[in-house]
């Protein structure tokens, strides 16, 4: 999935210092499991099938968990998570006192909407 060391590049903080790894690790997976949560789909295991084989390719059907995330799923996951991820670093508090805060259109909400199964 994501590794410490591209969250930190996508925080631009620096990759040598390990001062805040615990903070931004309780993030990330934070992060994941509330995207898990909210799309109803989940990033795949390692040497998890995402995608059925070809026909000929093989004679025992795959079966593909169709909770998985695609291929194509998984950047936007990513992406979201990214998102997420930054705006709960940039904004450590549950309230922010004395500050404009102007919500970017079409980011995080526009790739949960495009993922998250949706509910009866």
């Amino acid at each position: 999935m994501l590794t410490l060391a591209q969250v930190k590049a996508h925080l631009k903080l620096d990759l040598a210092d390990s001062q805040e790894d615990d903070l931004l690790g309780i993030y990330l997976s934070t992060a994941v499991a509330t995207f898990e949560h909210t799309s109803k789909k989940r990033f795949p295991a390692e040497d998890e099938p995402t995608e059925p084989l070809p026909v000929g390719v093989t004679t025992v059907p795959v079966f593909v968990d169709p909770t998985v995330l695609s291929p194509r799923e998984q950047l936007m996951g990513v992406q979201w998570v990214l998102l997420t991820l930054g705006h709960w670093y940039e904004n450590r508090a549950t309230v922010a006192v004395g500050l404009n805060v102007t919500e970017v259109p079409h980011t995080a909400k526009m790739l949960m909407n495009l993922l998250r199964e949706p509910t009866l």
